[in-house]
């Protein structure tokens, strides 16, 4: 059985991986900030552990603990991070150096913890961007900024690794109907964002052999117009 860690598996594009990872019968550890379990919809518990992105000991901890398995991990799908928009007024520094933490060092400490785990079992990255970070606007400084250097950081990685088996990808989808982006837009209406479980599906199909040898790519999904 091929198995994978949904790193941001609690809510959002991440639980949705996550489902449609299990429904396709691969083992998958969730990871989230929230110390409370996660449940299917029936109520049967799911693999789930809590995870700090900016913290090194808990990312190398969560390391630590799937090594002592003793397997390789096939795929490692980041897709964690919140986001604070705003303009100069809003944003202040320290809430932008924190996304900038979580978003594009967290994703650093994670393909370097799992580095071996990843080249034991020729495992794949892929990172969860936004177009946000392609696409520059005021309320975007931090957000769109950690996403873009996230998008750099990943393909960099790509080139370091690929000697290693690993490859590693990234989907950057637009706006998609999450509790994130409600909160955030609260009067857009979702039905012109994206379907998690469209988005997922295209996450999904990287796995799949028809794309064995692609690596350090961006696959960008535009919302409905």
């Amino acid at each position: 059985m091929r198995s994978a860690i949904v790193v941001g598996g609690r809510r959002g594009l991440g639980r949705e991986v996550a489902e449609q990872l299990e429904q396709s019968g691969w083992s998958v550890l969730r990871t989230g900030r929230s110390q409370s379990d996660v449940r299917s919809p029936d109520g049967r518990p799911r693999d789930y552990k809590s995870l700090e992105l900016r913290d090194d000991d808990s990312v190398e901890r969560l390391a630590q603990d799937r090594a002592a398995g003793g397997k390789g991990l096939d795929l490692l799908v980041i897709s964690a991070g919140g986001a604070v928009l705003g303009d100069m007024t809003e944003l202040d520094p320290a809430t932008f150096l924190a996304m900038l933490d979580e978003h594009v060092v967290g994703t650093y400490r994670l393909v370097r913890q799992f580095r071996s785990q990843l080249a034991a079992a020729h495992g794949h990255v892929i990172v969860i961007l936004s177009r946000m970070g392609s696409r520059p606007r005021p309320h975007g400084y931090g957000y769109g900024t950690a996403k873009a250097a996230s998008g750099f950081l990943a393909q960099c990685l790509a080139i370091e690794l690929k000697p290693e088996g690993i490859r590693l990808n990234c989907v950057s989808p637009g706006a998609m109907d999450t509790d994130m982006f409600r909160t955030a837009f609260p009067d857009r209406d979702p039905a012109t964002a994206l379907d998690t479980g469209d988005v997922a599906r295209t996450v999904i199909a990287l796995t799949t052999p028809e794309f064995h040898n692609l690596s350090g790519a961006v696959i960008d999904i535009p919302r409905p117009r």
